[in-house]
């Protein structure tokens, strides 16, 4: 049995930056009410780290943030942070008018991106956005302008109320697959003839990413350490499996099974870019010290 730790993997700069500010507001203000307006990363570990910071999360990623901002007692003046996904502008604006003490951990990358759908909209260009519906970072993006068409899939593309001449901007969430882009970009490129591309995938999303298409051609099992509720670490199941590679998702060391290692010769470990490195670290541990069992008693 051979165990392969692939690199890169697990937190991205833009997860470590937001989780540093929020460990300098838990200590600069310890006494004063904290609120992290939708998950901060999309991993319930991080989370609940942050709760015993006193940052309260409240809302997830369905959650209207309008509502969690206008159901917050404003008498103290509290603190509220909102996630590195982005956030409606105007949503920040209500909290700051409020009185709150506002931070906002948007991820750099997703600001590049939020600029750019701004600069070509003052273009006259319209807009087509590749990413997952309801995902905050999605619901940041077309809070932008409501004239921008959102695609999940190349079957959303019949859908696109624009002329075949029009001039088309087309950039994407931080997260998705790079498979899932180029399918997209195929069949737009298809479609349009005065059409401009732009790849926003973060450079560590894109890095994982591309370190599981290029990894050992031998492995026959891999393990994406993330929640089930990160978009970059489901992605990198997706395309595991989609090289026909069994693949599975697991949040801590309590997901794993055993049965799953039956007849396998290689396996593999990654981590999303919202995974904390301990939890990754504590799978491996385990597993070098079961696959080690494994391998005396053959």
């Amino acid at each position: 049995m051979k165990f392969t730790k692939i690199t890169p993997r697990g937190l991205c700069q833009g997860v470590v930056d937001a989780w540093v500010v929020c460990k300098k507001i838990s200590h600069q203000f310890p006494n004063k009410k904290k609120y992290l307006i939708g998950w901060l990363v999309h991993n319930e570990h991080m989370i609940n780290d942050l709760s015993k910071m006193g940052i309260i999360t409240l809302g997830d990623r369905n959650t209207d943030r309008k509502k969690i901002i206008d159901q917050i007692d404003d008498s103290d003046n509290p603190i509220v942070i909102f996630s590195a996904h982005g956030t409606d502008k105007s949503i920040i604006e209500l909290a700051k008018q409020k009185g709150f003490i506002v931070y906002d951990t948007t991820c750099s990358y997703v600001t590049k991106t939020h600029n750019i759908i701004i600069e070509k909209i003052n273009e006259g260009k319209k807009i087509l956005f590749i990413g997952v519906n309801k995902h905050p970072e999605t619901v940041a993006i077309l809070s932008l302008n409501q004239n921008i068409f959102l695609l999940e899939t190349p079957d959303d593309i019949k859908n696109i109320p624009f002329n075949k001449n029009d001039e088309i901007f087309v950039t994407n969430q931080t997260t998705i697959s790079i498979l899932d882009f180029y399918d997209i970009v195929k069949e737009l490129k298809n479609k349009f003839t005065n059409i401009e591309f732009k790849n926003d995938i973060c450079n560590a999303t894109l890095d994982r990413q591309q370190a599981v298409i290029n990894m050992d051609k031998t492995i026959d099992l891999l393990l994406v350490v993330g929640d089930i509720n990160s978009n970059n670490s489901k992605k990198l199941v997706t395309i595991a499996k989609s090289m026909g590679v069994e693949s599975y998702l697991v949040s801590d060391l309590k997901s794993i099974n055993n049965k799953w290692f039956n007849s396998k010769k290689h396996v593999a470990i990654t981590s999303g870019c919202s995974t904390p490195t301990w939890v990754t670290t504590e799978i491996i541990k385990h597993l070098d010290k079961y696959f080690e069992k494994v391998k005396n008693n053959e």
